[in-house]
């Protein structure tokens, strides 16, 4: 009986500790790529993530630490900041957050990730073989239904920076146009989202505990992509968005 109780503890030791190193590692992977890239850490991070841990609990956690890689990266990168210029992504974000908050609870979010993995594959794919095309139309409309579409994406799968990548690649932004865009967007996004989740009551004690083990892979993953970024220009910047576009559908498919 004793000697039962000891091994089922010492097994549930070991998978906790088991688990807890998976998600440093993980979170570690999606802040070395959002800090080179400025997003698709909830895809690389999550990718494994949603593997060890309930949806419920993997997205708070992967908003708590991606807002804090968006953070280091801004504050790095303050200089080629467009707060103004990302105002309409944002407001059309904030409208679709509630959207995408319900899909999360209410319905199937794997569903909604797999459909969007779909998409996200078939654009990184179609630009990679024209990496030329280029549209230059567009104005504040098509920015805010942008934005409405990231905000979904974002409270259904704590992804809200794909959509306003892509449109910003699509006009041919510089990789500091882009960022300057992106970057804010989801940070502000991402606390509006964490916001709204702490008062629809999905927030749990042990997301923050969780965290607080994963700051450091956070600040060390942030500031080896950050120094990786500097040292690519536009063309080659706008490869590794697609790539990193083209993993983050893969991993959604997972």
């Amino acid at each position: 009986m004793v000697a039962g109780l000891v091994s089922q503890n010492i097994v549930l030791l070991f998978t906790h500790n088991l688990t807890l190193i998976v998600t440093v590692l993980s979170i570690f992977a999606g802040s070395l790529a959002a800090g080179l890239a400025g997003f698709a850490f909830s895809a690389i991070s999550g990718a494994i993530l949603f593997h060890w841990l309930p949806p419920i609990e993997a997205v708070p956690l992967l908003l708590a630490c991606s807002i804090t890689t968006q953070l280091l990266s801004i504050t790095k990168l303050w200089r080629t900041m467009q707060w103004r210029q990302c105002l309409p992504y944002l407001l059309g974000g904030l409208a679709g957050l509630p959207v995408g908050a319900k899909l999360l609870e209410d319905f199937n979010p794997h569903t909604f990730a797999v459909w969007f993995g779909i998409f996200l594959i078939s654009y990184s794919l179609c630009t990679l073989l024209r990496p030329q095309f280029t549209c230059t139309k567009g104005g504040r409309f098509a920015e805010l239904a942008v934005g409405f579409a990231g905000g979904i994406t974002g409270g259904a799968t704590a992804f809200p920076g794909a959509l306003p990548t892509i449109w910003c690649n699509v006009k041919g932004l510089s990789k500091g146009d882009q960022r300057g865009i992106v970057q804010p967007f989801i940070f502000l996004m991402q606390i509006a989202t964490l916001i709204y989740f702490s008062r629809l009551g999905i927030l749990a004690t042990a997301t923050w505990k969780t965290f607080l083990w994963c700051t450091p892979a956070v600040v060390i993953g942030t500031c080896v992509g950050l120094s990786f970024f500097h040292r690519v220009d536009d063309g080659k910047f706008r490869r590794i968005v697609l790539l990193f576009l083209l993993i983050s559908g893969a991993t959604l498919l997972l």
